[in-house]
């Protein structure tokens, strides 16, 4: 599974972020946090329902909170199946009332980062930098910066996600 660094990296890299307009490596992290599909169980902490984690160990299982609570001090016993089997099984965790409740989705079969969706994103914050980029001509100079909010939609069109009918 890729770690929050490589997905930086690749990301950086989709976006030629060191080119004009740059992008830093924190607004990158910052929108790959947004764009995590899911998290690793973290000891009293609120989740919401549709919240997504993976235990600190992982299981090669993903699980899903169906009942929105504070989880416990210590994480519940995140049980490993088999890859095919037992989905769909609750675990409780924590005292909140309502508790807690874990259903397992399954196994793990994407990555943590969506880098796809976060490199059209920071296009489009290239694209927004620019917007008010002028023509300069001086000399034999010819700068077109007007070309680059172009451009950077053009990419951002190349990571668009793809949908089926």
């Amino acid at each position: 599974m890729m770690t929050r660094a490589e997905a930086i990296a690749q990301v950086s890299l989709f976006c030629d972020a060191t080119s004009y307009p740059q992008l830093s490596t924190t607004e990158i992290g910052s929108a790959l946090d947004i764009y995590s599909r899911f998290s690793t169980w973290t000891a009293a902490t609120t989740y919401a329902v549709g919240d997504r984690v993976v235990p600190t160990t992982p299981n090669g299982r993903v699980y899903e909170a169906r009942v929105a609570g504070t989880s416990s001090s210590t994480q519940p016993e995140f049980p490993a199946y088999p890859a095919a089997q037992y989905k769909g099984w609750s675990i409780e965790d924590g005292t909140s009332d309502p508790v807690l409740t874990w259903v397992d989705m399954g196994s793990i079969n994407v990555e943590r980062y969506d880098v796809r969706t976060v490199a059209r994103q920071m296009w489009m914050v290239k694209a927004s930098r620019v917007v008010a980029e002028i023509d300069a001509k001086e000399g034999a100079s010819d700068v077109k910066l007007s070309q680059l909010k172009s451009h950077c939609l053009e990419m951002a069109e190349k990571y668009r996600p793809v949908a089926f009918a």
